[in-house]
């Protein structure tokens, strides 16, 4: 179950391999082994994955009360719906984009993240 939800909420999300792999800090054929069952992640790679993913281990890994491919498909009709443009947005973001939307989703203090950004937005907007 594992191997099938990597790949069905990555696609979800719109990354790629290459995406979760650079945040794992593993080559992207040692990630396509894990989607495709030759391996499994270590528990500190499955906890980066699922936050990459934006939803808990007991999801990724098929052991949550619903299956994942159900609440995967729930998620694709409310996204047809309007609700979560966020994934298609995602997927029209630069490689580097995806990047530092999957290393934020690690983070414990965002806020942190977000006060520097906005320092630094505020600080380039004075000079333009």
């Amino acid at each position: 179950m594992l191997s099938k939800n990597l790949k069905v909420y990555r696609r979800a999300c719109g990354f790629n391999q290459e995406d979760v792999a650079k945040v794992l800090g593993i080559d992207r054929s040692a990630y396509s082994y894990y989607e495709s069952g030759k391996t499994e992640p270590s528990v500190k790679n499955l906890i980066k994955i699922a936050r990459m993913f934006n939803v808990n281990v007991d999801t990724l890994v098929g052991s949550a009360e619903h299956p994942a491919v159900v609440q995967v498909a729930t998620k694709a009709a409310e996204f047809n719906e309007g609700k979560f443009s966020e994934f298609e947005n995602l997927g029209k973001c630069s490689p580097e984009e995806r990047t530092l939307i999957a290393w934020f989703r690690q983070l414990d203090d965002k806020d942190a993240v977000l006060s520097i950004l906005k320092k630094q937005f505020m600080a380039q907007e004075e000079t333009e």
